[in-house]
């Protein structure tokens, strides 16, 4: 519509994948090469992430256009399957027939024996499955099984699992921890940065014919195309096709950044909210709306409550009148001029809903101001099995602060109930670093607990100096001893987060540990997983130097307090 105006040979930024468009900056040359290096040297399992629109299924295109006859490819593209239809859809793509098997085991001897085939034909067998976080629990244990098919040497079957950021989550879950062991490379791909969008820009206008990308986009139109797609080519494409239509429609061969800006305005969500008539009071709305029957009742209610106020006044203003002459008939006063407020001796509850430590020897029993204190939840018989059972607060209203009123009756001695421990973040303070004080270790399933329990902390990455963070107590569950993997130690706290923060990002469960060194006094030591057997995290290890991923792995006891 608008290439002739801009003087293009065809649509320069069209969503749909297309080899004469394919641009490969240095994130996705380096996502290429780990894809290719996979097939080439067999390495079974590997998993390519990214962000919606970052080019992974670009990616895949691109790898399939350059792959050897001798590769055998199943691509599936939409994931939600049963067990049985991926089945039936890669025997299909595989057997390049319609087979119907009388049973899994039927499927899995044929499927081998075709494998063993093509390795003794010098080719090698390939499965991609995109869109991969969609995958259920169940198909990906049957994707798991399939890996299992190997020689002693080879591997028979390479799987290629590309997803959005959540795959490495649930590759996380415990359910998935032998598969998670079987992935040899794994690469996630980030957005592109200024320069990177700026070449992918003009890459694609010089495919579509422009002489000169720049006269159509000027630097500073490429630096708003790239802060509102955030690098995202996907998103890029976007906003550039908007505006090229955009240029078109008024005349304009040059594209600016409020036009950029305008585009991206258009496309994003919009709620709409219903106008209200100024002339029309909704309360007059309602009065027109109001059902006839009801009318002629109203009135009669209308009349009740006025006797009823009026009654009330004159009760009120003649109380001491009428209350004489009815003493005078019956003996008694019933309306007394002095009312008399007896304070009621507080009732103890019947179960007990706080746990109460007491940091002093002996209380004074007859103190008449009772103890105010932030409140050391326990876990109550309904609420046990929970791992953050929530306790119940009362609230001073004179004080405005977390307060229990007395819990015992006059015999019994008060005590003062201990809090969660607070800390006040000093110059130089991590989160990390102060959960690490308070509970003796630390991993992301703790700093998210801090951050539950502290609604001012909005990135657990970044606290302010002078800021209280409470530290709630971690659930029994979590503190029994279990084993892990230790890869490393540091002695900068600093060098020791920044690893953490790096394994993390990647997927791995890591916890940060500190020990003592006869040497260097106290250093933090990096350790990955979490295992209740000791042979489990021996396997782990086994694993991380198998495949290179670390040159140290040796399980330890992870006791924490």
């Amino acid at each position: 519509m608008y290439t002739a105006f801009y003087n293009l040979a065809d649509k320069p930024f069209n969503l749909t994948p297309s080899p004469r468009y394919l641009y490969l900056g240095e994130v996705h040359k380096e996502a290429l090469a780990f894809l290719t290096y996979g097939v080439v040297e067999r390495k079974g399992f590997i998993v390519l992430t990214g962000e919606v629109g970052t080019g992974k299924t670009t990616m895949v295109q691109a790898l399939l256009t350059n792959l050897d006859e001798n590769v055998e490819t199943v691509y599936i593209s939409n994931p939600m399957l049963s067990d049985k239809d991926f089945i039936d859809y890669l025997a299909f793509s595989a057997f390049k027939r319609k087979v119907r098997f009388k049973s899994k085991a039927d499927f899995l001897v044929e499927f081998e024996q075709f494998l063993k085939e093509c390795l003794r034909n010098q080719r090698t067998f390939l499965l991609i499955v995109d869109e991969a976080q969609r995958l259920s629990f169940s198909l990906l244990e049957e994707i798991r099984l399939l890996s299992n098919m190997e020689t002693a040497d080879e591997k028979l079957i390479n799987i290629f699992l590309i997803g959005q950021p959540e795959l490495n989550e649930k590759l996380s879950e415990p359910r998935c921890r032998a598969l998670l062991q079987r992935v040899s490379v794994r690469h996630h791909i980030r957005p592109l940065d200024l320069d990177e969008t700026r070449e992918y820009v003009l890459t694609r206008l010089k495919v579509a014919g422009a002489s000169n990308g720049e006269k159509i986009f000027p630097k500073s139109t490429l630096k708003a195309i790239h802060k509102y797609s955030e690098g995202y080519p996907r998103m890029i494409n976007i906003l550039a096709d908007n505006a090229l239509l955009l240029g078109y429609s008024r005349g304009k061969k040059k594209i600016s950044p409020e036009m950029i800006e305008e585009c991206y305005n258009d496309i994003r969500p919009k709620v709409v909210e219903k106008p209200i008539k100024a002339k029309e009071s909704p309360v007059a709305k309602v009065m027109v709306h109001e059902k006839p029957r009801k009318s002629g009742r109203s009135w009669k209610w209308a009349l009740f409550f006025l006797a009823m106020v009026a009654l009330a006044i004159v009760v009120a203003v003649y109380r001491d009148d009428v209350s004489k002459k009815l003493e005078q008939l019956i003996g008694e006063r019933l309306w007394p001029t002095t009312i008399q407020v007896t304070k009621r001796k507080p009732v103890p509850p019947k179960s007990e809903e706080y746990k109460v430590e007491s940091p002093k020897a002996d209380v004074e029993k007859d103190t008449k101001e009772p103890a105010y204190a932030e409140v050391q939840p326990k876990i109550s018989d309904d609420a046990k099995g929970t791992d953050n059972p929530q306790p119940t607060i009362a609230q001073n209203a004179g004080q405005n602060e977390t307060t229990i009123e007395q819990i015992a009756n006059e015999e019994s001695t008060r005590e003062e109930i201990t809090s969660w421990p607070v800390r006040v973040v000093r110059p130089g303070d991590t989160l990390a670093k102060l959960a690490m004080e308070v509970y003796g270790y630390t991993d992301q399933n703790v700093l998210k607990l801090i951050q539950e329990h502290n609604p001012n902390i909005s990135d657990i990455n970044l606290i302010n100096v002078g800021q209280k963070i409470v530290f709630p107590p971690i659930s029994s569950k979590a503190t029994e001893p279990t084993y892990t993997v230790y890869i490393a130690s540091y002695l900068p706290f600093s060098a020791a987060r920044k690893e953490f923060q790096r394994l993390s990002a990647q997927g791995y469960e890591a916890y940060i540990l500190p020990a003592n060194d006869p040497e260097k006094g106290k250093i933090y030591r990096i350790t990955l997983g979490n295992f209740d057997k000791l042979e489990y995290a021996q396997e782990y290890a086994d694993m991380l130097v198998e495949k290179g991923i670390t040159p140290l792995a040796k399980p330890i006891r992870l006791e924490v307090r």
